[in-house]
């Protein structure tokens, strides 16, 4: 059965797939390498998250565990570089959940709130991963945003619309990021707070 959380999953693999490729192309010191490293163990938190939800709502936990299951914990280890790459195997898994892009608009148009919110916070998480990065590349020599902490700093209070001003873009391309940042921050948490709600709503209904 498709869910929600199958195709934002779905979405995050194959976006760790594509950090991940681009890590290949990298210098080893570099501070974009070292943010894209950061971002990726970020998804490996999620997907271990994940991969305890398949335990713990599979009907088979041992047959899950030995036929894919081995393969969905071995690539939420971020700290074992060699093993990130059997991450590739989720994207294959996914699909095989979702079968085909028809079945998958079908679900979407019986399900569109729930699929809309979904979408809305992969967007906002690769736009914030891709921002922060594009942000990096071009302030480090310009402006004062210099390192990856100094980026992710920047980045987290830019989407949740603080504002502290100790690290900020001053390229026009780097304004221009940060403007969508702002702009996809506030959509996701307007998504989740109308989310919340229609579920309140749903069970105080029942």
């Amino acid at each position: 059965m498709i869910s929600v959380t199958n195709l934002v999953m779905t979405l995050l693999s194959i976006l760790s797939i594509v950090l991940l490729s681009i890590t290949f192309f990298l210098d080893p010191g570099s501070e974009l390498l070292r943010l894209i490293n950061y971002f990726d163990v970020l998804l490996c938190v999620l997907f271990l998250y994940d991969f305890v939800l398949q335990i713990y709502y599979s009907e088979n936990r041992t047959k899950y565990l030995l036929t894919i299951g081995w393969l969905d914990f071995l690539s939420s280890i971020p700290v074992v570089s060699e093993l990130r790459y059997i991450r590739v195997f989720r994207i294959f898994r996914m699909f095989r959940i979702i079968k085909s892009i028809r079945l998958l608009i079908n679900f979407i148009k019986k399900n569109r709130a729930t699929s809309l919110y979904g979408f809305i916070v992969f967007c906002s998480f690769t736009v914030l991963v891709l921002g922060t990065s594009a942000v990096l590349v071009l302030e480090k020599d310009v402006g004062n945003i210099k390192t990856a902490e100094d980026a992710i700093w920047w980045s987290f209070i830019t989407i949740t619309t603080v504002g502290y001003g100790d690290h900020y873009p001053v390229t026009n391309l780097g304004r221009l990021i940060a403007s969508i940042i702002i702009v996809s921050g506030v959509a996701s948490f307007g998504a989740a707070v109308s989310y919340i709600s229609s579920k309140a709503n749903d069970l105080k209904d029942k």
